[in-house]
């Protein structure tokens, strides 16, 4: 699970979960995904999205640019642990893996703790067959000095 923290100008830390499946929006227009209310910060900042299996920071032709790890850039795929800063406004990226609490309630359970379903009533005119009564087939290898002329007509 992939997140964005921010601090706020009154210096609380949010937290942003991204999402892959569309962009992710940052600026100070109210239209954005992340709000950041910082004079430095323009309008549309910047965004980030999902490519090829990276979240990716593309700044949106900023007035002030946008940062990650101190240097100013266009585009910055986003690593664990990446500090992020637009104007005045510092963040982190974090992408942590998900865990058990993360997994949908449905996958939550093991397969065994899930109720079996119902075998709906097989037609009495079906003939069921044991599996002991299939042939068994001996898988044990003997050296060529030991095999007698039946087992090699076997094959």
């Amino acid at each position: 699970m992939a997140k964005l923290f921010f601090v706020g100008l009154d210096g609380t830390e949010k937290s942003y979960r991204l999402q892959t499946h569309r962009p992710f929006t940052i600026g100070r227009d109210p239209g954005n995904d992340i709000i950041l209310r910082d004079p430095k910060v323009s309008r549309h900042h910047s965004e980030v999205v999902f490519e090829r299996g990276f979240f990716v920071l593309h700044d949106l032709a900023s007035a002030n640019g946008t940062y990650v790890n101190g240097k100013r850039v266009r585009v910055a795929p986003l690593t664990h642990g990446a500090k992020l800063r637009m104007g005045n406004s510092q963040g982190r990226f974090s992408e942590e893996l998900p865990t058990e609490s993360d997994a949908p309630s449905l996958y939550a359970a093991e397969p065994f703790e899930q109720p079996m379903p119902q075998v709906a009533n097989i037609e009495s005119n079906v003939e069921m067959m044991p599996t002991a009564e299939h042939q068994r087939v001996d898988m044990q290898t003997l050296p060529h000095e030991k095999l007698n002329e039946q087992d090699l007509k076997k094959n």
